[in-house]
């Protein structure tokens, strides 16, 4: 997971060195969305509630075969969340795959590939991605997660 922050935090700085002058709202939202993903790097489902609004509009497409997905509107639902997450894969099998950062205002867009590895039956697979975040008082507010989750129902089953 370190890779996933290293990238965004590059990408980060490369989008801000090279394609704009960034507000202070960006600069903001910018420093949040690192902190968020330096929470998941770290696996800390505490922490990463932490950088969550009390009341969020939290989503990734539900799948009976992923608990950890669907609609979820309070900060207490995500630390369980992310426990959750992180029980399904091999420790050190994420890898992220970041092509491009979007950043305007308060919002921040991600997209890319993720990899990793089912733990209970050795499995890996490989799926694009997106991330759409909404930054708020400095914690995000909307959630969003956009994937192939297909490829990993066919990995679970």
């Amino acid at each position: 997971m370190k890779k996933i922050y290293v990238i965004l935090a590059i990408l980060l700085l490369n989008f801000s060195v090279y394609g704009q002058q960034l507000t202070d709202e960006e600069i903001k939202t910018k420093e949040t969305v690192e902190k968020f993903f330096g929470y998941i790097d770290a696996k800390d489902p505490d922490k990463i509630a932490s950088m969550v609004s009390e009341k969020v509009d939290w989503y990734i497409f539900e799948s009976k075969y992923m608990p950890w997905t669907g609609h979820r509107s309070k900060r207490a639902e995500i630390s369980a969340l992310f426990k959750t997450l992180f029980s399904y894969f091999v420790d050190g099998s994420e890898k992220l795959e970041a092509q491009s950062f979007l950043l305007r205002g308060n919002e921040v867009a991600v997209f890319g590939f993720v990899e990793r590895t089912v733990k209970k039956n050795g499995k890996h697979f490989k799926m694009p991605l997106a991330i759409h975040l909404t930054v708020e008082n400095n914690l995000i507010s909307k959630f969003s997660l956009y994937e192939e989750t297909l490829i990993i129902e066919k990995v679970l089953k």
